[in-house]
């Protein structure tokens, strides 16, 4: 039998999304995962999700996220805002993010990793420490993509209810919104070349 740990609950299936928690193993916090299907290609979907100045207009609660450092064709690091709820400060965070390709299973995986002492906090906002992030786009056919963004974040509010419900709201929210953005004609037809891809491919 699977260790309860590992099992995902839904909580939330509606329009085309479906958002799951877990608990996490040492940690106060649940882990959120939403899936949606998209009727366009990951090309098209990686093109969306790498446009850092559109973050704002369909990431939930996103005030700015910018590319800080390009490391190498895979490898970046990124500060995000997002606006907290009721009365409380902006919250920010810096993430190094790895970009990787499988061809066999036609897969795009982004992973995010936390970066907090990167640069000095701000008195404007309240730096987020423990944050992972994971988005997978697989391709199900000659253009449908099966979209998976996995969260594990403590926004540092003071309730466990409002974390959670913030985060379940924006894991929602935000796929909703990814699924409206890729539809701008400046993403549509976007197709990385086979030498891209394999940049893209773990060979180690």
């Amino acid at each position: 039998m699977a260790d309860a740990i590992t099992v995902w609950s839904l909580i939330e299936d509606k329009a085309g999304v479906q958002v799951f928690s877990r608990e996490e193993p040492g940690q106060d916090l649940k882990r959120f995962k939403a899936q949606t299907r998209v009727d366009d290609p990951a090309d098209t979907i990686l093109a969306a999700l790498q446009d850092t100045k559109a973050c704002p207009e369909w990431v939930h609660n996103c005030v700015s996220n910018k590319m800080v450092e390009m490391i190498d064709v895979k490898t970046r690091i990124y500060h995000t805002t997002v606006n907290a709820p009721l009365w409380f400060k902006h919250r920010d965070f810096y993430q190094q993010a790895h970009v990787v390709y499988e061809p066999k299973e036609r897969v795009f995986t982004i992973s995010f990793q936390s970066r907090p002492d990167y640069a000095p906090e701000s008195n404007q906002a309240v730096r987020i420490h423990d944050v992972e992030m994971t988005w997978t786009l697989k391709a199900v056919g000659q253009r449908e993509t099966e979209v998976t963004y996995e969260v594990y974040i403590d926004p540092r509010l003071p309730f466990k209810s409002i974390n959670h419900a913030m985060i379940k709201r924006s894991m929602y929210k935000t796929l909703q919104g990814l699924a409206e953005i890729v539809q701008s004609p400046k993403y549509k037809g976007t197709t990385y070349t086979e030498a891209e891809l394999e940049m893209l491919s773990e060979v180690e």
